[in-house]
């Protein structure tokens, strides 16, 4: 049985048990103390996919037509409330966990929701709507499987697996049964996505458009989204994130701008996003690369390109979107 669902998607609400893969760490009223499973970190992250999604069909110069689509889905303080509510449910235990397990010298931590935990997420509708759109339901399949939540989820932290079987879902727990149904699933997934981003803005009218070299944001869109998941299976997801950070932080890669930056120059958040996703045989690296605008000069896209090709030699990997686009 295939991890993906081909029926059309409809669906009341979006319940699913969610299991946290790697530690999440998300602050609570207070930033110093214990971590709450928070709804509102969980609406950014769709918003942000939400987004991408969009602008690969709209581009990123017609700016009305886009906050018009991202209205229609998740509403906007002109258009009033969101169509949807996001809610999040359960007993979860924390623990402290080293961020920078690559640098034996940086002993620092931080209080995390432990891998293993399992929680609730429901989206649902709000009055007067009856049911949750397709494009909410895609968006919410392209960040389980794409994204992470909370702080550090761009290295590889706050990684979330879908537990249950829920009708109507894009995609079921099967997906985890190897490399290869997730690689299946990721092509689908993100093909229905798109598909349901140009229906939602078909219906209202939006025609499509074109981006900048690189676009003003992240936009899913071949020419500026590189996907590689790669098939080589680790132990633990230490093992995996140990590996990508010795990668990462050798030479040519070590500090290089491309990668993101924080200091007296500004700060930079991180183009590459790291996930380690759990399949029934082990832990894999996937990621997601956006090429768009950087604060300041632009920095150096071949040296994210050059390291995502080292990437796929190292650890076997598969290009799931962007491969024979050279940056």
């Amino acid at each position: 049985m295939s991890g993906i669902r081909d029926e059309g998607l409809s669906m009341k609400a979006i319940k699913v048990t969610l299991e946290t893969v790697t530690p999440l760490f998300l602050g609570g009223a207070d930033p110093r103390g214990e971590p709450e499973l928070r709804a509102a970190s969980i609406r950014g992250a769709l918003r942000f996919w939400l987004r991408a999604l969009l602008g690969g069909v709209i581009g990123d110069k017609d700016l009305d037509a886009l906050r018009k689509a991202e209205s229609a889905a998740f509403g906007s303080t002109d258009t009033g409330a969101s169509p949807v509510v996001v809610r999040v449910a359960g007993n979860v235990k924390h623990a402290s966990y080293r961020p920078l397990l690559h640098n034996p010298q940086k002993n620092f931590t931080f209080i995390g929701i432990k891998p293993g935990e399992t929680f609730s997420l429901e989206v649902v509708p709000r009055r007067p709507y009856e049911s949750v759109s397709p494009i909410v339901i895609s968006t919410t399949a392209l960040w389980l499987l794409l994204g992470g939540v909370g702080k550090r989820s761009r290295r590889g932290f706050g990684t979330l697996r879908l537990q249950n079987e829920v009708a109507g879902f894009p995609f079921t727990p099967k997906v985890y049964k190897d490399a290869s149904e997730l690689e299946t699933t990721l092509r689908r997934v993100i093909e229905q996505a798109q598909a349901e981003a140009r229906n939602l803005t078909s219906a209202l009218k939006v025609a499509p458009g074109t981006s900048g070299t690189p676009p003003a944001f992240p936009i899913l869109q071949p020419d500026h989204t590189k996907i590689l998941l790669c098939k080589q299976q680790f132990a633990t997801w230490e093992d995996a994130m140990r590996d990508f950070w010795g990668l990462l932080r050798s030479n040519p890669y070590r500090d290089d701008a491309v990668f993101g930056f924080a200091g007296s120059g500004g700060r930079q958040a991180s183009p590459l996003h790291l996930r380690i996703v759990k399949t029934d045989k082990g832990y894999h690296l996937l990621m997601t690369a956006f090429r768009s605008c950087f604060a300041g000069s632009s920095p150096n896209w071949t040296k994210l390109h050059d390291f995502l090709n080292h990437c796929a030699q190292k650890w076997e990997g598969i290009w799931i979107m962007g491969g024979s686009t050279k940056w």
